[in-house]
């Protein structure tokens, strides 16, 4: 229920963001969670430094002169901090389940707590133009239920940091979706802040603790011999 919840305030504050921002600038924001949240799990000094790169390409975003509109940042941010979220819950939920039933009852929850907010909001237009449900039936499948479904999947072979960091491709390729398919144009500025972002989670990846993501059995011993550390 917890993870369903989360859906619905991740998906709404991003789909609000993307109303006001690039996609390739609202992914970057969204991913300041998903980021924070590996750096924090990180036993490595390296990985700060990737912190605060992934720092600087949202500060670069979001400081004055850039020109986005702050309620298009305000979303991006409360994106930014349900993702991280749902990282969390959406492995806890993979570790209880060894199907897809508990994905199936979040999904259902975020579906049953957005409907009477569409309803009310938007229900008079979907009324004078019913082919609307079936769009956000593909936007649900591709947004939602094929993505988070990889997502558990991944989440369940990987640890929440490894996950967190791989996520730093995103802004990349929303920024070419929006590019190639909606016409939108990054400017020079938002473009150094978006790689900056990717490096960090470049940089994250190659100084990985490998000591750090190992099973507690494994590193509880010593290399090559089989037995317990002193």
């Amino acid at each position: 229920m917890a993870l369903g919840a989360v859906f619905a305030a991740m998906n709404g504050a991003y789909f609000q963001a993307i109303e006001h921002l690039p996609i390739g600038v609202a992914s970057t924001i969204e991913l300041l969670g998903p980021v924070t949240l590996a750096v924090a799990m990180s036993r490595h000094w390296r990985h700060v430094v990737g912190a605060l790169t992934a720092l600087a390409g949202v500060l670069l975003l979001a400081s004055p002169g850039s020109e986005l509109p702050v309620t298009g940042l305000v979303f991006g941010v409360l994106a930014a901090t349900c993702r991280a979220l749902y990282v969390v819950l959406n492995r806890r939920v993979g570790s209880l389940f060894d199907d897809w039933s508990g994905l199936a009852v979040a999904l259902a929850v975020g579906a049953c707590l957005l409907t009477p907010v569409t309803a009310v909001t938007h229900g008079a237009a979907i009324a004078r133009h019913p082919h609307l449900l079936l769009t956000g039936l593909l936007v649900a499948l591709l947004s939602s239920l094929i993505p988070y479904s990889l997502d558990m999947t991944a989440l369940r072979r990987i640890d929440v940091r490894a996950f967190g960091i791989l996520l730093a491709m995103s802004p990349a390729v929303g920024a070419g979706i929006g590019f190639v398919l909606l016409d939108e144009h990054i400017t020079v500025r938002q473009s150094v802040a978006i790689a900056l972002v990717i490096v960090a989670g470049a940089w994250s990846v190659k100084t990985a603790d490998n000591r750090a993501d190992r099973p507690p059995e494994e590193a509880a011993t010593k290399p090559g011999t089989g037995t317990p550390a002193p």
